[in-house]
């Protein structure tokens, strides 16, 4: 029995760091309105759009705190486009971002307002803007107007998705492969094309230890994380590679391709 409630324990342990992480990169909980929320969200909003104005951005990476992840080394955990006079809201910024579909191994890439993105149920309206350099920007704002985005969408979601296989994908790995596509100067690389760029230019994924109990809970209670598209290396060693927020911007900074970073 006390074998039995150890592996219980571990499952929940694991699930506690990735459901949280999973909520901020998904549509699943419907959120109840208060004033307090709407004033956050509100006034967060507005200081992003500030800064963004100051900065005259065209486009940047905008990351949001879904839960509180530091005591696993990572602070945010969801990130997406913010890009000014996308289609139908000239004048005004928008996020691209990649959710997964509530109760499903699906997900949609959406465009909300600013407000929007951070009425949520966030740990903090805490966030982080990079802002790359004016080449990457054009690049990417070029791109982003385009269908281009949508080609390298994979509807097959997990959580822990492996950097280079394009089985399944997240959230934030969409981000990546998007500024990587802009980055190859290609005009339609493939999903395998981008991340083998990726490989070549040196991006390093955050490796996540997962003792094997939590990977079995994880497996049978939780859809939306799947093991499967990961080598077998990292399946004997129980280290499994994915995209964060921080591995994103550790990539741009040693591409030298940010010109600045707000928290």
């Amino acid at each position: 029995m006390k074998f039995i409630m150890k592996q219980r324990l571990v499952v929940w342990v694991f699930l506690s760091l990735i459901c949280p992480a999973l909520k901020a990169g998904t549509t699943c909980k419907p959120i109840k309105m208060t004033p307090q929320l709407y004033n956050q969200s509100s006034y967060t909003a507005l200081s992003v759009q500030k800064k963004l104005t100051q900065s005259d951005a065209q486009v940047a990476l905008l990351a949001r705190v879904g839960t509180n992840l530091e005591k696993y080394g990572l602070r945010y955990s969801h990130v997406g486009f913010v890009i000014k006079d996308y289609p139908g809201a000239p004048g005004k910024w928008t996020v691209l971002h990649l959710l997964n579909e509530c109760g499903t191994t699906s997900s949609s890439i959406y465009a909300q307002g600013l407000m929007n993105f951070f009425m949520d149920d966030l740990v903090s309206m805490d966030y982080q803007l990079v802002i790359p350099d004016l080449p990457t920007q054009r690049k990417l704002h070029a791109l982003l107007l385009t269908d281009r985005v949508k080609q390298l969408h994979n509807k097959r979601y997990s959580l822990i998705a492996y950097p280079y296989s394009t089985r399944y994908q997240n959230s934030n790995q969409w981000v990546l492969e998007v500024l990587a596509s802009a980055l190859t100067n290609k005009p339609s690389p493939s999903r395998a094309a981008v991340q083998h760029y990726l490989l070549k230019t040196g991006y390093k994924p955050t490796v996540i230890k997962i003792d094997p109990f939590a990977r079995l809970g994880a497996s049978m209670f939780n859809s939306t994380v799947s093991f499967a598209d990961h080598p077998v290396r990292e399946q004997q060693t129980n280290q499994f590679s994915t995209v964060t927020v921080v591995s994103i911007v550790n990539y741009l900074k040693q591409q030298h391709l940010i010109q600045k970073i707000i928290n």
